[in-house]
């Protein structure tokens, strides 16, 4: 039974390197760099996350599309705004390290704004004690 839950966990592993391996990683916003942080046109792609305005999904099992290089398909579990939903994505090299993000019913080129925003460390405990 460990042996088994060892393995579960190691090819989950195996699996999510895979998928940050094949989503290209940093800050991007709609058709140029505004600078806004705040910009409802900002997606940052981070290991196996696509984070949104307003929105965060988490991708899985890419797959390479045929005579395209560099695009794969994902399956997409998403949430924001009180919603939960599931969504296929194709994402792909553009021409000047951006990205082509498409969907259903809409595309768009998302222009490399520089790496992604690291995540912010937890705020300290009450009464500054460290756990």
């Amino acid at each position: 039974m460990i042996r088994m839950i060892a393995s579960a966990g190691l090819l989950s592993l195996i699996a999510s390197t895979a998928i940050a391996q094949n989503l290209p990683q940093g800050r991007y916003e709609l058709n140029a760099c505004s600078g806004n942080p705040y910009s409802d046109g900002v997606m940052e792609l981070s290991g196996s996350e696509i984070l949104f305005y307003e929105s965060a999904c988490t991708v899985s099992n890419p797959e390479a599309v045929r005579g395209m290089g560099g695009a794969y398909l994902y399956d997409a579990q998403c949430s924001g705004e009180g919603e939960t939903w599931t969504a296929r994505y194709m994402i792909m090299p553009g021409w000047e390290n951006d990205v082509v993000f498409v969907q259903e019913h809409w595309a768009g080129v998302y222009a490399y704004c520089g790496p992604a925003t690291p995540a912010a460390p937890a705020p300290p405990a009450p009464g500054g004690a460290t756990k």
